[in-house]
């Protein structure tokens, strides 16, 4: 394994022959979303979609997290004008969108919130059983942000509203997982699905995506999501939702 290049926030490296491997690397902080993280990991991405020896993109957690969501010490303090001047969130959907070439996730523990919204940006999830996948924001005064509300169909109901976690089997069941497999051959079972993109497909492989990308666009409404995730920040609720959060997780230290 080619280690590409290495910041304190993402880690990336080339696996295999025509794929990028890239690792959220804040595990003391359970891979939580700072902006810092998003910029370092906008940026990978944009520099593997114009990679042309780069066919297929796998996104990982490096320790026993996937990604734990947005990082509420950034959060706490954000009042609704606060929250709607931060652009990294329309920066990360947007970013996401932009990349032709396949997104594998590789759920390799917990995806909570903002994390299980990454993976739901991906065009493939393949989850560990060592996974689960929660969008936990109204227990907090909060809606998911980054399409969470647009992207879960039936199966919202359950995972935001009643706040409660999604097995990675459940999750299999509702067709958002390929795949449930050990921890151990999570990495090498999307592997065995990145190798299946070449330099023979690639340009219709980009054709599919931008079409499916498109079609998936026009039918739902993320702007509406985002205003209502923005709206949110100015209730008391959210202040103390958040506030009750970090006051246990500092007792619990």
């Amino acid at each position: 394994m080619t280690v590409q290049s290495t910041s304190s926030l993402v880690v990336t490296s080339t696996p295999a022959n025509g794929v990028r491997l890239i690792s959220l690397n804040r595990p003391d902080k359970r891979n939580a979303l700072s902006e810092p993280l998003i910029r370092s990991l906008l940026s990978e991405l944009s520099a593997a979609s114009s990679d042309p020896e780069v066919f297929s993109i796998i996104l990982t957690g490096n320790g026993p997290f996937f990604c734990a969501g947005a990082d509420l010490n950034d959060i706490a303090p954000l009042d609704e004008a606060g929250a709607r001047a931060c652009r990294y969130l329309e920066d990360l959907c947007n970013g996401f969108l932009s990349v032709t070439k396949p997104i594998i996730a590789a759920v390799n523990g917990p995806a909570l919130g903002g994390g299980f919204e990454l993976a739901l940006m991906s065009d493939f999830i393949m989850s560990s059983d060592s996974a689960y996948f929660v969008l936990p924001e109204t227990k907090i005064g909060l809606i998911p942000g980054a399409g969470g509300t647009q992207r879960l169909t039936a199966a919202a109901l359950k995972c935001i509203l009643l706040a409660q976690p999604m097995t990675p089997g459940e999750a299999k069941d509702a067709g958002l997982v390929c795949d449930v497999v050990s921890p151990e051959a999570l990495i090498q079972s999307c592997l065995d699905i990145a190798r299946t993109f070449t330099a023979e497909n690639r340009q219709s492989i980009g054709f599919a995506k931008k079409a499916i990308c498109r079609a998936d666009a026009l039918c739902r409404d993320d702007l509406f999501e985002r205003d209502l995730y923005y709206t949110s920040f100015g209730t008391a609720e959210k202040k103390r939702g958040v506030d009750d959060f970090l006051a246990a997780r500092r007792k619990r230290v």
